[in-house]
This record gives structure tokens, sequence and C-alpha cells, in this order.
């Protein structure tokens, strides 16, 4: 009778293996961790999109085309921030909230509540620890969305009606940064819809916008930089890709 001969690996060939398979791993799973994070913040920022574009359809409903809405602040012109206070809150009553579903309105305003506010980052990882202003108005979405609303002073005039609708789509989790998982988007009577940031420009200015710094591949410490990263993911259909300035 044949005596069969049963193979074994030695200790050495198992670790060299098991080392193999780390070093494999090592190289493949941030990858894949980063691939589906890329896809979970672009379908989070698509839905927060489409639901703030559908409140305001809803909204147009009962109150016209936006052209006609009442939304820009009185008199701003001489520091009367009361008006900045009275009319984003206007807005955020009249054409936002009862048209979604918000678990947690903190208003605007010195009063406003200080639950819907915990610090932001910039893309170089300097620290914005807003806190309640007249001209910012805060609540959150039963998903945890964070919606921060503000008048645009860019070119200097609050009266242009220019509402900044800054998008943290995941709220308090982290990183809570500019172009991670917090968009801007933007609203104007003369617009007519909501868009995201920056959209309509080519994607070059939208990736690497010099003067301002408002490109997505930009870093700086200024709040309004990257803002055109929400603009980058909508162009590209929803995808984040290989060029986008990612972790």
């Amino acid at each position: 009778m044949e005596q069969k001969i049963k193979a074994g690996f030695t200790l050495a060939e198992v670790l060299i293996t098991l080392g193999i398979i780390g070093i494999v791993a090592a190289m493949t799973i941030p990858g894949l961790i980063a691939k589906h994070q890329k896809i979970v913040t672009a379908t989070q920022l698509k839905k927060a999109y489409t639901t703030l574009a559908q409140a305001l359809t809803m909204a147009q409903k009962d109150y016209g085309d936006i052209s006609g809405w009442d939304f820009k602040p009185s008199n701003p012109e001489d520091g009367d921030t009361t008006s900045l206070k009275t009319a984003i809150t206007l807005f955020a009553k009249t054409y936002l909230i009862p048209y979604l579903s918000v678990v947690t309105d903190c208003g605007a305003g010195k009063e406003a509540s200080k639950q819907c506010f915990y610090t932001w980052y910039t893309t170089d990882g300097t620290a914005l620890n807003y806190t309640p202003s007249d001209n910012l108005y805060r609540f959150i979405l039963n998903n945890t969305t964070l919606i921060q609303l503000s008048y645009d002073n860019s070119a200097g005039d609050y009266t242009i009606g220019h509402v900044l609708i800054y998008v943290d789509i995941n709220g308090f989790n982290k990183p809570n940064t500019i172009s991670k998982d917090i968009f801007v988007m933007s609203l104007t009577s003369s617009g007519r819809s909501l868009k995201m940031y920056g959209a309509g420009k080519i994607r070059e200015t939208l990736l690497n916008e010099p003067t301002k710094k408002w490109g997505c591949k930009n870093k700086g410490a200024a709040s309004n930089t990257s803002i055109y990263c929400g603009a980058l993911i909508q162009q590209d259909g929803w995808v984040i890709k290989d060029d986008y300035p990612w972790f």
C-alpha cells in the first residue's frame, strides 16, 4: 500500500504569505475606502441639491416666480444689520423651511441657538469658528444635513439679494471641511433657480481659478476658498473624478 505524504506550509512560508497579503491590503484598501467616500460624498451632495431645488419649486407654486420674491435686505449700506437679519429670516421661513423636513431651526441673529454651530475648516485646515450673527441663518434637516443661509457681499452690495447657501452634507460628522463635506450653492432673484456656486464656468476655471482662489484645487484660510468644488462635481455628472483634490 502506498503511503500518502501530507504536504504542509512551514512557519516561514506562512509568515511570508501573510506579509504579502498585508502589503497588498495596505496598498489597495485605502484606495477602495477613498473611492467609496467619493461616491458617498457625491451622492449626498446631489441629494442635498435636489432637496433644496424641490423645496424652491414648491415655494414658487405658492409665491410665484423667484424673480418676484421679496428677500433682499432693505438698507444695509448704512450698517443696518437688523435688515440683514430680517431679510434672511424672511427668506428662510417663507421660501425654504416650510417645504423641508427641518428638525432644528436655530434662526438668525445674536440670539440664535448655538446648537447649530460647530467648527468648520478651510481647505488648508484653518478653523472657522462661526458664531450667531445677523447674516447667518442655520437649520438642520432630518437627515443631519446642516444648511447655512447668508447674504453675499463679495461685490460690496448686499442689496442684490444674492443668498449663499452653505450645505454640510453630513452635519456634525467629520471632516466638516469645505470641498470635502461642505459645499456652496447660491440663489438670486435674477437667476431664478438654485445653482451650485460657479455653475456655468468652464471646468478648468472650476478647478484652478487663480485670482480669488475659488477654484477647487486652491488652498487657503478664507471661507470662500475652493467654493467651486460643488459646481465641479455637478458638472462632472455628480462624480468626483481623479483630478479632484481629495484627502
